[in-house]
């Protein structure tokens, strides 16, 4: 059955028909600091009223979100420009690579998710409408060990043909699979030695998602390129990329379109992420990851848990009905989104930790519901 919704409010959306759910999807992770809020919808509202969009010239939103931007990145970053989508700004940093190396051939990640266009789609999905003999995949750590990849990969690099690796730390859309930090250091060390560029795509993990602003904030050896979107603009389309000096965006690299860096993107932007300086982020994640794990982490009879902070896959075991799993969670009043016998978790960074709580227990219980009796 369809739900539509009509309303929404924190970490709650309400139905036409009444119904009032817990949101565990955010607009599948956009929505980060919850729906409608008041601060950053007033600063919606107040752009709204006197700009909505200039073509490439600068306007006051402009400043404002580079400035905000610009004191979030790690050190030695400096801001590429903002776009409309994760996927535009996946395909603007393959422009970047190709004219900063003279190269035209990428390699990613099978399942991994750049998007879903003909470039992004090809650079992680066996099944893309168009193949491309420019885009490499390789396997992941589903179904690889990190040495296998790493030698994989080293082999490809050899040839000198590869303008950049894209990199999904943690593959949102397939599993909640993630590398070690060290296995991510050797595909950074390995890019560098052989011309090539690493790019990091932080449009899930970033801004806070995981814990530390960027998921690659931990690591010794630093991507080249970082993407981030999804909950810079609390749901209004926006996207980022920065650059890692002495890197920089040449004209040729067609950096800009229609929509890329609109004043009513710019306004959002800087208003979330004025919000999000204003709260505790980290603690709010880690009240997030520390709910889920234990609510999930011993229920290895039902889940297997993977993911940190807010962002969280189940993987239900072959006991499980998935169908009837997944209707049990919504009529308990929860939205959570699923890929095959996947169940992802992306709260809202502001979520009470009750109402997660709480949502997550109609998870078990929906899931234990469903568990298929042996004959």
């Amino acid at each position: 059955m369809s739900t539509e919704i009509v309303r929404g409010a924190g970490s709650r959306v309400m139905a036409s028909d009444g119904r009032e759910y817990i949101d565990l999807m955010s607009g599948f992770g956009a929505v980060f600091l919850g729906h409608c809020r008041a601060d950053i919808a007033d600063a919606l509202k107040r752009q709204a009223d006197s700009l909505w969009a200039c073509a490439r010239f600068e306007h006051p939103a402009s400043a404002q979100a580079r400035s905000a931007i610009e004191a979030i990145l790690p050190t030695g970053y400096h801001f590429g420009g903002l776009y409309s989508t994760g996927m535009e700004v996946a395909e603007f940093a393959m422009r970047v690579a190709a004219r900063h190396t003279g190269r035209r051939e990428f390699v990613g990640f099978a399942s991994s998710m750049h998007g879903k266009s003909v470039a992004t789609a090809a650079l992680a999905w066996a099944n893309a409408p168009v193949g491309s003999t420019q885009m490499h995949l390789l396997p992941f750590v589903s179904t690889a060990t990190e040495d296998q990849i790493v030698e994989q990969l080293t082999g490809l690099l050899a040839g000198g043909r590869i303008a950049a690796l894209f990199v999904e730390p943690i593959q949102g859309s397939n599993g909640g699979h993630e590398g070690s930090a060290a296995f991510y250091e050797r595909l950074i060390e390995a890019c560098h030695a052989h011309g090539t560029l690493c790019i990091f795509d932080e449009i899930l993990t970033g801004l806070y998602r995981t814990g530390p602003c960027f998921h690659s904030d931990s690591l010794q050896a630093r991507p080249d390129v970082v993407l981030f979107a999804k909950s810079m603009g609390n749901g209004f389309p926006v996207s980022g990329i920065a650059l890692r000096e002495p890197l920089g965006v040449a004209a040729d690299a067609l950096p800009g379109s229609t929509f890329s860096g609109n004043p009513l993107a710019a306004a959002t932007v800087a208003a979330t992420l004025g919000a999000m300086g204003a709260l505790d982020m980290t603690t709010l994640v880690t009240g997030i990851d520390r709910t889920v794990r234990q609510r999930f982490a011993s229920r290895t009879d039902l889940f297997t848990l993977r993911g940190r902070g807010a962002l969280w896959v189940l993987e239900a075991s072959p006991r499980v009905d998935m169908p009837k799993a997944l209707e049990g969670i919504r009529v308990q009043g929860v939205l959570a989104s699923s890929h095959g016998r996947c169940i992802r978790l992306l709260p809202a960074a502001t979520i009470g930790l009750d109402d997660l709580d709480r949502a997550c227990g109609a998870i078990e219980q929906a899931a234990e519901a469903a568990i298929v009796k042996a004959a």
